[in-house]
């Protein structure tokens, strides 16, 4: 009598339960209702390029709708990422289902460090990497420097360099990125931009980025306190800083 219902409750888990169960998900399955309803797509580092990013998550959605109505399970969630990985501007991306009609995109957006000015006036918009992602209207510019010049555009390798260059000068203080409106770069002087105020122009070289930037920082702030009209500042000598004057020649 044991054994018998001991049979039975075995029975009863491992069949006639299992069966149950899938018999309810197909009849919801069938019914519809593990269709997509909700597509939410996450950028976990849109803070800083919001206005950027704002039509490109939108377009993601757009090419996303597709999926509105299909169900959960007849999703390829490995193609589907294979797919949206191949998209420029993404560096990463995450998807997941959420039941019982969600679909979740988290992803992490490729920074932005530099914009190149092309010949033709377009704004590229530059990685670390050096690449050049397709080009962007006005109104979606993020806030970084410009590059400007015909060697940048031809050369990915010097538009690194110019990321990793801009990386050694600090985020905030009198000499900053945020001060910086454009890079340029010649063979004799290397890098050298020009600042948002007064149109400034600063001589950095290629070499000892930060500890330069530390000079020019504490030059703004004296020329700020002696409210001086200067041109420019030529930090890129070795152990002193040169700053000339708009009414010097």
């Amino acid at each position: 009598m044991v054994k018998t219902k001991f049979i039975l409750k075995l029975l009863i888990g491992l069949v006639i339960l299992p069966s149950a169960l899938i018999g309810t998900l197909f009849y919801f399955e069938k019914n519809g209702f593990f269709n997509i309803d909700n597509i939410q797509v996450v950028v976990e580092n849109s803070v800083d390029q919001s206005v950027y990013l704002q039509p490109l998550v939108k377009n993601l959605d757009a090419q996303l709708e597709f999926l509105r109505g299909v169900s959960l399970w007849r999703v390829n969630l490995p193609e589907l990422n294979s797919n949206l990985t191949q998209l420029s501007w993404i560096e990463d991306l995450s998807l997941s289902r959420r039941w019982p009609s969600q679909l979740r995109v988290n992803v992490r957006a490729k920074e932005v460090n530099l914009l190149l000015m092309t010949r033709s006036g377009r704004f590229v918009p530059i990685v670390e990497s050096g690449e050049s992602l397709p080009p962007v209207d006005l109104k979606q510019l993020p806030d970084v420097a410009v590059l400007r010049g015909e060697n940048f555009e031809a050369r990915s390798e010097l538009r690194k360099k110019a990321v990793k260059m801009l990386k050694e000068i600090p985020s905030s203080g009198a000499f900053s990125k945020k001060t910086i409106s454009e890079i340029h770069f010649d063979e004799r002087d290397g890098f050298w931009m020009t600042l948002v105020r007064d149109g400034i122009r600063v001589k950095m070289g290629q070499e000892q980025i930060s500890l330069k930037s530390a000079r020019v920082g504490q030059v703004i702030e004296y020329i700020d306190s002696r409210k001086l009209d200067v041109r420019v500042i030529d930090a890129n000598l070795s152990k002193k800083v040169l700053v000339r004057l708009r009414k010097e020649p």
